[in-house]
């Protein structure tokens, strides 16, 4: 059962994701390996520090991890596993302005498969917030944000976006969803994937830094906020949430490399707040039960 509170802390754990994942350029930029190495040592620390608070925290026993690993659990690790890849591999292949344009499509793929598959109908307002939160995230990245770039790149962020789409609805309110443990496995898998192609020993001290600090940031704490908001948000609605990630992810290289931001980037920023802002206002005017058949 939903009410107001449950929202309000699914709204600021989805808020949380966003400023998490937006963080994903910022350290793509700041370290200096390939594409292997990087998704094996980002996906080998996040997957440390998960089983650490796991064991040394909360006390978990390895055999109780393994236990609560359900065949929804195996299946969402697959599909991250293979999304981290992808999303990697298309900052890597296209712009990173065609990366932020496609993936700001996801509430309305939530939407839409969330209809399709769960019967569960977007109110008008939720669609409206979604075409004007990708209104707002073309021209976060400039009126060129579609030109250029690679075709390979492009399909690889529609493939991790269709991806995250589904693990979404996997996932979505169900409080005894494994997060932390589906995180743990998603690491592994992804880990034991790419380590024939990347060389771990090769990466400078300064580097191995970084690579921890983005396993912790951008992987780990961004995949647990999200996944907790699914326990108290529609899975669209969390998708939505999650686009203010677009005109976050420039502040970053602002505040690390001091370039300033475009009119465009400000100006989109703005349309996607204002878009996410007005779709919450609207929904907080909902009664409590209204969110009983969500």
């Amino acid at each position: 059962m939903f009410s107001i509170s449950n929202r309000n802390a699914g709204v600021a754990l989805a808020v949380l994701a966003a400023v998490f994942w937006s963080t994903g350029g910022l350290f793509s930029r700041l370290i200096a390996v390939d594409s292997w190495t990087l998704l094996f040592w980002r996906s080998t620390f996040s997957a440390l520090f998960v089983l650490m608070f796991l064991t040394l925290v909360l006390r978990e026993s390895l055999s109780g991890i393994v236990g609560r690993l359900t065949p929804a659990a195996w299946l969402v690790a697959g599909m991250s596993s293979t999304a981290m890849v992808a999303f990697i591999f298309a900052l890597r292949n296209t712009t990173v302005a065609n990366v932020a344009v496609i993936h700001a499509g996801a509430p309305l793929i939530v939407a839409a498969l969330s209809w399709a598959l769960l019967g569960d109908r977007p109110p008008s307002v939720a669609l409206i917030a979604g075409v004007a939160a990708i209104a707002g995230a073309v021209l976060t990245v400039g009126a060129s944000a579609l030109s250029g770039g690679g075709f390979t790149g492009d399909v690889l962020a529609l493939i991790m976006t269709l991806l995250m789409a589904l693990m979404a609805i996997a996932m979505r309110g169900n409080d005894q969803f494994p997060v932390a443990e589906t995180l743990i496995l998603s690491n592994i898998l992804c880990a034991v994937a790419v380590l024939p192609f990347s060389s771990p020993l090769a990466v400078a001290s300064k580097d191995l830094a970084w690579l921890a600090s983005f396993g912790l940031v951008q992987m780990t704490l961004g995949f647990l906020t999200f996944g907790l908001s699914l326990r108290y948000l529609p899975a669209r609605d969390a998708a939505l949430i999650g686009a203010v990630e677009t005109p976050i992810a420039p502040i970053w290289v602002w505040l690390a490399f001091h370039e300033v931001p475009a009119q465009s980037t400000i100006l989109g920023g703005l349309i996607i707040f204002v878009s996410v802002l007005a779709f919450l206002l609207s929904a907080d005017r909902k009664p409590a039960n209204s969110y009983l058949s969500n």
